[in-house]
């Protein structure tokens, strides 16, 4: 039986429907080429993932179209084997740390065949082999190097799962509706690209300091190439706008920018818009479809800082960190795998009346809540919000309902001064039963107390830039990992 006919027959299905699209690559438009580009990433993405739970077939056969290039393969399989042998490692415990077969091991060393996408994400996060991105065999893309491998599928994500369980929680008796479901389908990105294209919206975001904060991560990183983790991104303006500074202000392009989200048409919205701004620039972009909760299970973004000689910045723009249900418990155990001189860049509301002043007083002067209403927020703005927030409720519950937003103090949260603005979608069903949804929420801090709570977690304040103004007081902090500095070596 040949290596072709022995393959099962999903990954076949797969590697045809590749090479069709490959193909129909060459006589398109470039315009047209860049959907192409998204649809083969996302197909090479579910092929890695199919080699990944077949032990039998940790590699793909050389006969097969990939996006490995057979020729740099030759010089990767001597590469691993020199890195393997220095560090002590026989195949079996490079397998086990790679979370890979054996055979896979001894396959790609031998050049029986040649390595699948995953299996080379699964080696670079191997630190002991001291491996970077540019040592892996891609194929590289002669009209644009940004349409090499860039596309991978985090670990354990199953997107159709987290789908069934929001039609779960939405059909239940209440309660609430996990932040990142609100990005999750095609109809909710829609509606968030809505809010982010209303001028209102844009012009608070575009105010936000990037061009001090890019300088001062420069100064931060010396000569050390720079690695951008944004956290989930949205559509990515903020961090490109970010990128592209430090790349001006730089002088050089050794800036990796990998987008983390959970939405993946949030992330082929995001990807597209930094691969086309970036392109001419010198930074190159990765998109990868997964969950930021689960980034200590992401080993390829997780390498050693002193050893690669590299700086990584995790990036929480938008608000991100304002809206975690824990912001301490994700800074102690999602970020756990980031090293001493590593930077963290994040922005968030600030409170508009003490947390020591009566409920009343706050209500009234914060505009998120309803007896301040009109004042700062736009009604185009607030009718989009409620939009966004009812859609998964609307479109995923079995029966018709009527939904009205109101939006409620809370001041149980974890970092002292901190209140928050919790969002509640009341659902009327037929029956004339009502159920209370929490679907959104978002802090506001006393700064002072912010940066020491932070600080007690291992990150220091570096810096620190206030924009929007009275009506929409915000910081943007630069933070750094406590800990012994880095040194570049010569």
């Amino acid at each position: 039986m040949s290596a072709q006919q022995s393959i099962p027959w999903e990954q076949q299905a797969l590697h045809i429907a590749i090479d069709t699209l490959q193909e129909a690559l060459s006589g398109k438009p470039k315009e047209q080429q860049e959907a192409l580009h998204m649809s083969l990433m996302t197909l090479r993405g579910f092929l890695a993932a199919q080699n990944s739970v077949d032990e039998e077939f940790p590699v793909a056969p050389i006969q097969t179209s990939s996006a490995i290039d057979a020729s740099r393969s030759n010089k990767f399989k001597q590469l691993l084997y020199e890195r393997r042998t220095m560090a002590g490692l026989s195949q079996a415990r490079l397998a086990e740390l790679a979370g890979l077969a054996e055979s896979a091991i001894a396959n790609i060393e031998s050049g029986r065949a040649l390595p699948t996408q995953l299996a080379l994400l699964h080696l670079l996060s191997v630190p002991e082999l001291k491996l970077e991105v540019s040592d892996l065999p891609w194929e590289v893309a002669e009209s644009d190097p940004n349409f090499a491998l860039n596309c991978w599928l985090a670990p354990g994500f199953d997107p159709v799962k987290m789908i069934k369980e929001l039609s779960m929680q939405v059909n239940s008796f209440g309660g609430h509706i996990e932040q990142g479901f609100l990005y999750m389908d095609p109809m909710s990105a829609a509606d968030w690209c809505a809010i982010a294209d209303l001028k209102d919206y844009d012009e608070m975001q575009a105010s936000m300091q990037l061009d001090r904060a890019a300088s001062v991560i420069l100064e931060q990183c010396g000569k050390m190439g720079l690695d951008v983790v944004a956290l989930g991104p949205g559509s990515a303006r903020n961090e490109v706008r970010l990128v592209e500074q430090i790349l001006a202000q730089g002088g050089h392009g050794d800036v990796r920018l990998y987008l983390l989200d959970i939405s993946q048409p949030l992330l082929s919205v995001a990807y597209r818009h930094a691969a086309e701004t970036l392109a001419d620039r010198g930074g190159v972009v990765f998109a990868i479809q997964g969950n930021f909760h689960h980034l200590p299970r992401y080993g390829q973004l997780l390498y050693s800082p002193q050893r690669a000689h590299r700086r990584r910045l995790v990036t929480m723009l938008g608000h991100t960190f304002s809206n975690l249900e824990n912001e301490l418990r994700f800074v102690r155990n999602s970020l756990v795998g980031f090293g001493a001189g590593d930077l963290l860049l994040l922005d968030i509301r600030l409170a508009y009346a003490s947390t020591d002043r009566p409920a009343d007083e706050i209500i009234e002067k914060d505009p998120g809540l309803l007896k301040a209403r009109g004042r700062g927020v736009s009604s185009a703005l607030r009718q989009r919000w409620d939009e966004f927030l009812t859609g998964p409720i609307r479109r995923y519950a079995h029966v018709q309902t009527e939904i009205d937003m109101l939006r409620v103090l809370d001041l149980s949260c974890p970092i002292p001064g901190s209140y928050a603005v919790d969002a509640r979608a009341r659902v009327r069903l037929p029956s004339g039963e009502e159920r209370e949804f929490s679907v959104y929420y978002s802090r506001r801090y006393d700064s002072t107390k912010l940066q020491a709570a932070l600080s007690r977690e291992g990150w220091e304040t570096v810096a620190n830039w206030a924009y929007g103004g009275e009506v929409n007081p915000c910081m943007l902090f630069l933070l750094r990992k406590s800990g012994p500095a880095l040194r570049l070596v010569e």
